[in-house]
């Protein structure tokens, strides 16, 4: 299925019961062979309550490791043109695996990306109003159009999946000039089953490890109907289980 955003973001996020900062560090990683293949990209971050460490992946790919009170992050961009696994897939399973008594227990696969509206720059607030909100009078309240970010709860086979779409701007590289965009969110969030730590790390991998099916159901929603100019009435079904492109990412192995 053909991705319609840009600037597509991949974010694996673990929350802890014990503080993971201490273990976010190219030291830790490159001992535990967990940024194996990948170059600094920056200097890292750390401090008392917040840790950062950024690696380079390809030319235009970035992957950055996070954590902050009782949580860690994985993130990394993604690009089509890359037939492989990305790379927070063995990161964040060889990293917990490596520290099972972190106290992991639920695990968030999350997506997002974006959508320029570069006509004016009330554009992606009329993209939003427009396209999300019923025609009211309210709408035509002030000097410019009204503001609004939509949140939705889809209940999934799998899991429930929390989406977001809110408007943002994004600044050029090349001068001071800012695009309108709409920003595309979707989190689909895992309580771990089991009864021991063991059997909660082992269904956290199950879950990092099917992300493409997750990835599938994001893509499905935000072009066949965020992004879908047609409008039809609806018929509360459940979603199919989709299957990720396989021109995109293979599946990581657990």
């Amino acid at each position: 299925m053909q991705q319609q955003l840009s600037g597509l973001n991949f974010v694996i996020i673990i929350p802890t019961t014990k503080s993971a900062i201490p273990t976010v560090s190219s030291a830790f990683f490159d001992a535990a062979n967990i940024s194996s293949g990948m170059e600094l990209a920056s200097e890292p971050i750390s401090a008392p309550n917040y840790a950062r460490v950024e690696y380079k992946k390809g030319d235009k790919q970035s992957v950055i490791v996070t954590s902050e009170q009782n949580r860690v992050e994985f993130s990394e961009t993604l690009n089509s043109e890359y037939n492989e696994a990305p790379a927070i897939i063995r990161m964040s399973t060889s990293y917990t695996q490596m520290l099972p008594n972190l106290g992991c227990e639920a695990v968030g696969i999350n997506f997002r990306g974006f959508k320029a509206c570069p006509e004016d720059s009330d554009a992606a607030s009329r993209f939003i109003t427009s396209n999300f909100l019923a025609k009211s009078s309210f709408a035509s309240i002030g000097k410019s159009p009204v503001r609004a970010s939509i949140n939705l709860v889809f209940d999934t086979e799998r899991c429930p999946a929390y989406f977001n779409i809110a408007e943002a701007s994004m600044r050029s590289e090349s001068s001071e000039a800012t695009t309108p965009i709409v920003v595309f969110s979707g989190s689909f969030s895992y309580v771990l089953k089991g009864e021991t730590s063991a059997e909660k790390l082992a269904y956290m991998h199950e879950c990092i490890g099917n992300w493409q099916f997750d990835y599938a159901v994001f893509t499905d929603i935000v072009n066949n109907h965020f992004l879908a100019q047609n409008v039809v009435e609806p018929i509360y079904q459940e979603l199919p289980q989709l299957e990720a492109d396989n021109h995109l990412y293979a599946a990581g192995a657990v």
